[in-house]
């Protein structure tokens, strides 16, 4: 049977010859409808909080279930959401969209988890591949739904690298990896999950759903699974996080805070070098790929300059464990820092002993910006508040040139609140740098 056919039938299996209930109108909803009518099946969408402005859109009650046997939706939709409880109740299916692509996916899967690094981490092994002259790409929370990819033409030759946040795999059924990469584990979201565990849980759902034994992971991730009780796999790749030192590995994984992706990476490639035939991955050929690899946007890396102040944009630190990692990078600096965003209910001590020992001063922003504020002053570290991203700047400057010393932006919460996201929000940041930086010429 054709690939296309095959991929035909599973979803039909799966739709029980019925329209299928999208929640969601983002990108990940659209892709799974798109998936769908690619294949043949129709499907409504339903979001209640874009009803307005996405006029295809319908509110979900118990009347649609008769249209439905299976809602497929989107990451952001949380799992006791009342929708999934009407149509769960009512005898439908529900997944995930990473579930539904899986079902369709005829490639290899590489997961790639984990609290940060993730993004960095799925990027590398991608480019590795591609230049062992494996195809490969990136998807997932990365940014393009693993839907989009699958088209029914030779997919079994193509391996997909997916970056899989806690969102997506909580109650993750048909999402079945070859690999496991898990880069660290740290408290987030507990705006999300209801306690540690919780989001731990959520991850490790991959874990058990993991077709072979090749899972690696950090240090950080064997030691939560002995907190909480969990047995990792016997075959589990362990690599310590702490051993990884100021340039030990090729830029731009010359850092610790990098360098770490890259330790990751390579003990990837030494458990998983039978998943692709053929290609021959060791360390030279990682320090080759290095040479060509270039960090995500707003990833802790290049600055600008303002009358020999350094401003240096790492948006991409969204919880306080990326944050800590990149103040620690300054040590014997003097370091203006800029931070704050939405509150994610985790404990504030840690950050902001870091900030207290590696920062001179601190500017906050956000929703935490008075937590933080309060946190700072307890030990003894100036701090003061700012209303928008122009008068961070501004006051980030002043303090730098007080100090004699360069502002870090790691804000260590996410973005919401004040931007739609992390990019948006280092944008943001370096259009101020730009402004400030065009005053004086």
């Amino acid at each position: 049977m054709p690939e296309k056919e095959k991929i035909s039938e599973t979803l039909k299996r799966l739709s029980r010859g019925k329209r299928v209930a999208v929640f969601g109108t983002g990108r990940s909803g659209k892709a799974a409808a798109e998936l769908l009518s690619r294949f043949g099946i129709e499907s409504d969408f339903y979001d209640e909080k874009n009803f307005e402005s996405e006029k295809h859109a319908e509110i979900f009650d118990e009347k649609k279930c008769l249209k439905h046997s299976l809602v497929v939706y989107s990451p952001a939709f949380r799992p006791d959401c009342k929708w999934l409880k009407i149509a769960e109740n009512k005898g439908l299916s529900s997944i995930c969209e990473p579930d539904l692509a899986a079902a369709a996916w005829r490639g290899k899967i590489v997961a790639v988890t984990g609290t940060n690094g993730k993004t960095t981490l799925c990027r590398f092994i991608s480019k590795v591949l591609n230049d062992a002259g494996i195809e490969s790409f990136c998807a997932g929370n990365i940014g393009t739904p693993l839907c989009e990819f699958i088209l029914g033409e030779s997919e079994e030759k193509r391996v997909a690298i997916c970056e899989l946040s806690s969102f997506q795999t909580m109650r993750s059924k048909l999402l079945r990896p070859d690999a496991i990469a898990w880069t660290n584990f740290a408290p987030d979201h507990l705006d999300w999950h209801s306690d540690l565990r919780e989001y731990f849980e959520a991850k490790f759902r991959l874990v058990e759903n993991l077709k072979s034994e090749i899972f690696v992971a950090g240090s950080s991730v064997a030691k939560a699974a002995e907190e909480f009780g969990v047995k990792l796999p016997k075959r589990a790749k362990i690599f310590d996080e702490n051993s990884v030192s100021k340039g030990d590995f090729p830029k731009p994984f010359d850092t610790k805070l990098q360098g770490r992706n890259f330790l990751a990476a390579k003990y990837f490639f030494e458990e998983a070098g039978g998943l692709f035939e053929g290609a021959k991955i060791g360390l030279r050929e990682l320090e080759k790929s290095a040479e060509t690899f270039s960090l995500s946007e707003h990833r802790f890396g290049a600055f600008e300059e303002v009358e020999g102040v350094r401003f240096y944009d790492d948006s991409k630190a969204t919880n306080a464990h990326a944050a800590i990692a990149a103040l620690e990078e300054q040590e014997g600096r003097n370091i203006v820092w800029l931070g704050g965003g939405k509150d994610k209910f985790c404990d504030l001590e840690t950050l902001a002993d870091t900030v207290a020992k590696r920062a001179k001063c601190a500017v906050l922003i956000g929703q935490t910006a008075e937590k933080m504020s309060s946190e700072l002053s307890e030990r003894g570290l100036q701090a003061v508040k700012a209303e928008n991203m122009k008068e961070a700047v501004q006051k980030c400057f002043e303090m730098a040139l007080e100090v004699k010393g360069d502002v870090l932006f790691s804000p260590g919460f996410s973005s919401f609140g004040m931007f739609s996201n992390y990019s948006e929000r280092g944008k943001s940041f370096l259009n101020e740098v730009l402004c400030l930086k065009n005053s004086y010429k």
